[in-house]
């Protein structure tokens, strides 16, 4: 009787759907989530690369504008338009990140992936001693095409990505360049670091010398 029960293969099929057909529905939806989250994030990569490019190109020294009607770069004639490298100390951010929005939002759109959710966009401007570099933030809280509430997966995933690019002025460069040789020149002088400073400059040329730099 038992050898029999152990030679009957009935309701084998039925077993091996049970412990098969929660991992097939798995890996299915993985790779949905895949098929979908990987062109969003991409398009996201793209729109905001293109949106801090296009700001940093604009307050750059090219003389080339952008011009988010056309989404195309024109040249500017008129020299008047130019930025002044002084006034842009006081200048702020101006209308950056309203660009970089209107960018981001019409080049994302255009993509052929999924827009669901809500997306948020930041822009920063990062102003260092040599250059300026503007920072575009996206976040698009991307919905789960599958419910996997089962396994207690969450129903929005958030995509983030960063872009940066350098705003490559020469003018702004030699003034900032100037200004901390001024700075540190004042401090040299307002705490007697006069000798301390000669002394570091001789140390630096005998090392120099020691190895060949001079």
């Amino acid at each position: 009787m038992l050898k029999n029960f152990l030679k009957n293969t009935r309701g084998d099929a039925v077993v091996e759907a049970v412990v098969l057909f929660p991992l097939m529905i798995m890996i299915f939806a993985a790779l949905v989530l895949l098929a979908v989250y990987l062109p969003t994030r991409s398009a996201l990569q793209r729109a905001t690369q293109y949106a801090a490019t296009a700001v940093a190109t604009q307050w750059s020294d090219t003389w080339l504008f952008f011009d988010e009607s056309t989404m195309s770069y024109y040249w500017e004639t008129d020299k008047n338009r130019l930025t002044n490298v002084y006034a842009a100390l006081f200048s702020g951010d101006g209308n950056a990140h309203s660009m970089v929005e209107s960018i981001v939002t019409e080049l994302e759109g255009r993509s052929i992936s999924s827009n669901a959710g809500d997306l948020s966009i930041n822009t920063q401007v990062v102003n260092s001693i040599f250059h300026r570099e503007i920072v575009v933030t996206a976040v698009r809280e991307f919905t789960v095409p599958v419910n996997l509430s089962i396994i207690s997966f969450p129903e929005t995933i958030p995509i983030a990505v960063t872009s940066t690019a350098v705003v490559h002025d020469g003018d702004e460069f030699v003034r900032n360049v100037d200004m901390a040789a001024d700075f540190a020149e004042f401090i040299t002088e307002r705490f007697g670091l006069t000798d301390l400073a000669g002394s570091i400059g001789s140390f630096g040329g005998r090392v120099a010398s020691i190895l060949g730099w001079g």
